[in-house]
């Protein structure tokens, strides 16, 4: 029988990565126990303070992942972008069955601490790899709020 060339080599191929569906950072994730929707209340990009440092009471994180090839290690971490140094987070494991599974994951944050104005992000690691990441900005009262575009029905 003749072998395999590409299979025949002590190296195993590497599982692709899950595809994010979504990050987003709310007040309140709401999950009706019915239907199993989930309702996302009071999602926001920007944190305002009054001054520095700064604890952000509660913040919720949603995430949506698929595309999965059985267990990953994952970690859900807030970097500051500045020093790219994480200052909070969690690691757990995530089991897809298939890769057409949606796995959502809902997290609570409390007493978040932000040493400075800046731009942060939420950022998901499956096995050490970026899957993706959800920007943020933290402000001083005195900063102005970017503008924004796409949001205005007219």
């Amino acid at each position: 029988m003749a072998k395999d060339k590409e299979n025949s080599g002590s190296k195993t191929a590497k599982k692709p990565i899950p595809s994010v569906l979504s990050i987003n950072v709310c007040d309140a994730i709401i999950r009706d126990e019915l239907s199993k929707k989930v309702s996302l209340i009071g999602l926001f990009s920007i944190i305002r303070a009054n001054s520095f440092p700064c604890t952000h009471p509660l913040m919720h994180v949603y995430i949506a992942l698929t595309n999965g090839h059985g267990k990953y290690k994952t970690e859900v971490r807030f970097v500051g972008l500045e020093e790219s140094k994480p200052i909070m987070g969690m690691i757990g494991e995530l089991n897809f069955q298939n890769p057409l599974q949606v796995i959502e994951i809902n997290l609570c944050w409390q007493r978040l601490n932000f040493e400075k104005p800046g731009d942060y992000e939420v950022e998901v690691l499956c096995d050490g790899d970026r899957v993706g990441a959800r920007k943020f900005m933290v402000m001083g009262p005195q900063q102005q709020i970017p503008p924004t575009s796409g949001t205005d029905m007219r």
